[in-house]
């Protein structure tokens, strides 16, 4: 029974504590003062947030990126991620415990959505716990915004869902809720992870307005869609302030240019054998083994490497998603389960890379596994709630939990046989799915497999046991449902141990021989690493230096290094400097490249080259298999040949010079064009134009004193329009509530 009166909120708080509290155990060693490092948090979204952090404590607006690409635009990038709501705490938190507050947001946020959807406490805190140790969710916690992004998309699902027409006033509330929860996710930073959850908004309107107009009801299926534009309109006029400006950035970006669509749809697809790794994500082996035998399914994924490292959400959710179906609920999660599954199927569906060309939405199709994730922890929510509800839907529920388990229990106990008895025809088996490529030794794959496998059929064995215990009366269903939660907290730990790995408290304060040198020449001007396009590498350098490389693009930028034309990975930056990036790259060290190099206001490289080095470069360092050098003397950023250029003032996004009296000259700044500065020369208007990748200005003659602000107006018209927005969002809010 449901308790009533104040002691209702009270237990409701305490179970969302309980639920925090596992995000705390599973994330324990960050709160223990470890830092974030792995895969994209350690060269791109620690630099980014510690950029944030270090414009808002000079007072300064993180509109522009001077550490990262010769200079770039940063508010405009939703990468940068400024406009989330909980980002500004980075101040005070640094960007390690941002993160753990946007994982905290997202699990919360399931168990929210779950209980909005009539689901009971403990069921609610289940399936937030399924999602908490999902494979996906192991992954989002390595790319910050695709975490930030997901947090307010269960609750802009249920929200969505949960609109009646036939309502009336009433409905404007879930809609306002509906429309807030969608614009937030835009601010997230993660534009394609918000259109996978809108896709899922919109396939479960539809399904419900074609049951509208099955019975006839034409109004409530208009309603239904009308609804449906309504959120999206309201969420994208909420989230104005990053749209905006970050569609003028895509115009001009790599991104929007020059990425094929080959580049996303044909990369990081889920084949569909993979669907199996449900019951053993270490079917393809382990993707943090140190040889490739180890991981023997390496070389079947597209990029050599998956999205997500694990698809898996466990073996007691997936008997539960199973039990959901008998409830309407549970059927809509595993209809949103069966979109996310067939949608990252990518380059295996016909006719999918056609769709990717016209679409953002469809590139790196495995990202779609998250609207399965959030499909499969929502159905086994449902399951749990029939299992620990009064009524005559428990027995047929423990049924199906105990056929489940059974079919779970059988075709992990078959593989453990072979695994057993025939490990090479085990191994045949994964290859011809292609699960496994390359060398691996049977020998090496089954003695890996066999207690995996085993255990995990014993597990679901001893859940069909005890559902079978409890479906007579032999059992009571609460120590039932103790139980299989032990089965899964045992499981969790086994699957998500060392899937985030944490890094020591000091990883971005250390210092290393190589970063000194670099240190000490980087204030004449900024600094290139030649050869970091190469995966060769970026990989022996990474373990040269222990798994964490300081000096890495752009990971540089937490210890001050600013950078130049480097690309980063999202490819954000202007189509012509990541041209220009590419062009240098294939140049071999010489005397073009480093004449180039000193053009653009570079004063120290890292390159493996051993030499002869050009003049006016000096060594300073060797360090393996590379060396620092020094480009002396370096052109200044600013830079007017003959006439002195004085720099008065400079801030990321605001410059003051003062240019000596001379003859007509053009004043060249090492620093990407974009055409959202504005520059004045001696107070009248002046036109800054591009010279390849950098930036020019003509000067007249005379004394010239240039002032250079960046101002972007689509984030000024975006910032009124997302004003706008939330003032409507507010109003209709209020008015729904107080009809309620």
């Amino acid at each position: 029974m449901t308790p009533r009166g104040p002691r209702g909120p009270l237990l409701t708080a305490a179970v969302a504590a309980a639920v925090l509290g596992a995000v705390a155990i599973r994330f324990h060693a960050f709160l223990l003062g470890s830092v974030a490092y792995f895969r994209d948090t350690g060269y791109f979204f620690f630099p980014l947030r510690d950029v944030t952090r270090r414009l808002l404590l000079s007072g300064e607006p993180p509109v522009w990126n001077d550490w990262m690409s010769s200079g770039r635009a940063f508010a405009a990038n939703p990468n940068a991620a400024v406009f989330w709501p909980l980002g500004p705490l980075v101040v005070a938190v640094g960007p390690t415990f941002l993160n753990l507050l946007n994982a905290s947001a997202a699990v919360l946020a399931v168990f929210a959505a779950l209980r909005l959807i009539g689901l009971t406490r403990s069921a609610a805190a289940a399936g937030s716990c399924v999602f908490l140790f999902s494979g996906v969710f192991q992954g989002l916690f390595s790319l910050f915004t695709a975490l930030s992004s997901v947090a307010p998309l269960p609750l802009a699902i249920v929200l969505a869902i949960s609109l009646e027409p036939r309502d009336g006033r009433k409905a404007l509330a879930p809609l306002a809720g509906a429309a807030l929860a969608f614009g937030l996710s835009v601010l997230g930073g993660e534009p394609v992870v918000t259109l996978v959850g809108g896709s899922g908004i919109a396939l479960l309107l539809a399904v419900r307005a074609a049951s509208d107009l099955s019975r006839g009801d034409r109004a409530a299926a208009a309603g239904r869609i009308a609804f449906g534009a309504a959120i999206a309109l309201l969420g994208a006029g909420l989230a104005a302030v990053q749209i905006l400006p970050a569609a003028g950035e895509l115009a001009r970006s790599a991104r929007g240019q020059t990425m094929r669509p080959e580049e996303g749809a044909l990369f990081f697809s889920v084949r569909p054998s993979r669907l199996l790794t449900l019951l053993e994500p270490r079917l393809t082996g382990d993707p943090f083994a140190e040889d490739r035998d180890g991981y023997w399914g390496a070389g079947t994924f597209d990029a050599g490497n998956p999205y997500y490292y694990d698809l898996a959400l466990g073996l007691v959710p997936l008997g539960l998603a199973a039990v959901s179906a008998r409830d309407r609920r549970g059927r809509a999660a595993l209809l949103l389960t069966a979109m996310g599954a067939l949608l990252s199927f990518g380059r295996y569906l016909p006719g999918y890379a056609g769709a990717a060309a016209l679409a953002p939405v469809f590139r790196y199709p495995e990202k779609w596994w998250l609207l399965a994730t959030l499909g499969l922890a929502g159905a086994s929510a449902v399951g749990a709630d029939l299992l620990v509800r009064d009524g005559a839907a428990r027995r047929p529920a423990l049924g199906d939990l105990r056929r489940s388990a059974a079919v779970l229990a059988g075709l992990l106990g078959l593989l453990a046989v072979l695994a057993a008895t025939a490990p090479g025809l085990l191994r045949s088996m994964l290859w011809a799915l292609r699960l496994g490529d390359g060398n691996a030794p049977a020998d090496r794959v089954a003695p890996l497999l066999l207690p995996l496998l085993a255990s995990g059929a014993l597990a679901m064995g001893f859940v069909a046991l005890l559902s079978s215990w409890a479906e007579k009366g032999r059992l009571h269903p609460a120590v039932l449902a103790a139980a299989i939660g032990l089965v899964f907290l045992a499981d969790a730990a086994r699957r998500t141990a060392g899937s985030c790995p944490a890094g020591p408290p000091d990883l971005y304060v250390r210092t290393t021989p190589d970063l000194e040198a670099v240190r000490a020449e980087i204030s004449r001007g900024r600094f290139y690493d030649d050869g970091a396009d190469d995966p060769a590498v970026a990989v022996r350098r990474a373990t040269e230096a222990g798994g964490f490389d300081p000096l890495r693009p752009t990971t540089g930028v937490v210890f001050g290094i600013r950078y130049a034309f480097e690309n980063d990975i999202d490819r954000m930056t202007p189509a012509p400097s990541v041209a220009a990036a590419a062009s240098l790259a294939r140049l071999p060290w010489g005397p073009d490249k480093v004449e180039i190099l000193r053009s653009g206001n570079v004063a120290v490289v890292r390159t493996s080259s051993p030499g002869p080095d050009p003049a006016g470069v000096r060594e300073l360092l060797r360090s393996g298999e590379d060396r620092i050098v020094a480009i002396d003397p370096t052109r200044p950023e600013f830079f007017a040949g003959e006439r002195a250029v004085q720099v008065v003032e400079r801030r990321s996004s605001r410059q003051r010079l003062m240019v000596a009296p001379g003859r007509d000259a053009v004043l060249r700044i090492a620093r990407t064009y974009d055409p959202n500065w504005r520059v004045t020369v001696d107070g009248r208007p002046g036109r800054l134009r591009r010279e390849g990748a950098f930036t020019v200005l003509d000067l007249p003659a005379g004394e010239a004193v240039v002032e250079m602000r960046y101002r972007n107006r689509w984030i000024l018209l975006g910032a009124a329009i997302s004003a706008l927005s939330l003032a409507s969002i507010l109003v209709l809010l209020a008015i729904g509530r107080r009809v309620a």
